[in-house]
Order: structure tokens, then C-alpha cells, then sequence
């Protein structure tokens, strides 16, 4: 425990910034894993082309690993010949190296997969109007549903998500 009064002051130092202060309460919450996902899934929808995200889609992101999800044999061969330049272009985009590796496996992807099912088994229907992103931020807030600081969270992500369309 602290003594009285045995508060550090800063002397003379920058104040810190308020991305500093999130990014550390984030950390602190064990929400790190979701402000990555987030920010890989955003890079996703830039970086790669519209002819490849129709037939892949990011399954999960672990440990520096991206899972991907693609439709068929053909689309595993040819995103298994690209993946160390889709590595590069993702990592580039998002501003560090936070993919190490990218896994690939064949299975219906989530565009295919909302065509064939309207409500997909574990999720909620989507709300009309929402964005692929919005749908995805909702979809990773989803387990902390009784968390208080969950609608905060939520506000904080559309707003990073809006900034950076």
C-alpha cells in the first residue's frame, strides 16, 4: 500500500496522451487481443483486393497469427502462394508486424455462409445498415455483454472505426 502523500509528481515532464492512456487501460482490461483484431480487420478491408476478400475471410487472429477461411481447393493454393506478400501488405497497413503467419483453410466463408444462412447459428442478426465493420465490432463486443464498460468500448470503436474510413 502507498504511504500519505507518497504520490509521484511529474516535474517538468509531457502530459500523455490520451491514445497512450486508452491504449494502456485497454491493455490493463485484457482488451489488447480486440484493439488488434480490430485494427487487422480494418487493414483487411483496405489492403486487400475486393476479388480476394470475396473468397477469404478472416477467421480468427492469434498470437501473430491470422486464420483465414477460403471457399475452395483453388483459392487454398493460390492465397498459399501469396500469403507472405498478403503478411507484408497487412503489416504495412496496419503500421507494425503484428502477422507473423497466415493459416489457410478450406470451409464456407463468412460472405458465402451469410448468403446460405440469413441468421447464422451463435450471432445475432445483423441490424440493417451496418457496415462490415460495424457488424465485426459488434461480433467481438458480443462476450462482454454484462461488462459495464461495455457501451463505452462500443462508442470508442465506431469512433476509431468512422475515423478511419
Amino acid at each position: 500500500m502507498r504511504e500519505k502523500g507518497s504520490r509521484r509528481k511529474r516535474k517538468g515532464g509531457n502530459p500523455t496522451s490520451c491514445a497512450d492512456v486508452l491504449e494502456g487501460t485497454l491493455q490493463g482490461l485484457g482488451l489488447g487481443r480486440v484493439t488488434r483484431h480490430l485494427a487487422l480487420l480494418k487493414a483487411w478491408d483496405r489492403a486487400i483486393a475486393p476479388r480476394i476478400r470475396e473468397r477469404a475471410s478472416v477467421e480468427d487472429f492469434r498470437e501473430g497469427r491470422l486464420y483465414l477461411c477460403v471457399e475452395d481447393p483453388i483459392w487454398l493454393h493460390e492465397l498459399h502462394m501469396l500469403r507472405h506478400k498478403l503478411k507484408i501488405m497487412l503489416n504495412e497497413e496496419v503500421g507494425e508486424a503484428v502477422v507473423g503467419e497466415i493459416v489457410l483453410r478450406i470451409g464456407r466463408t463468412a460472405r458465402r455462409a451469410s448468403a446460405r444462412m440469413p441468421n447464422p447459428p451463435l450471432q445475432k442478426p445483423a441490424r440493417a445498415g451496418l457496415s462490415e465493420m460495424e457488424a465485426r465490432i459488434e461480433q467481438l463486443l458480443r462476450p462482454l455483454e454484462d461488462v459495464p464498460c461495455r457501451d463505452a468500448l462500443k462508442r470508442l470503436f465506431d469512433r476509431w472505426a468512422a475515423r478511419s474510413i
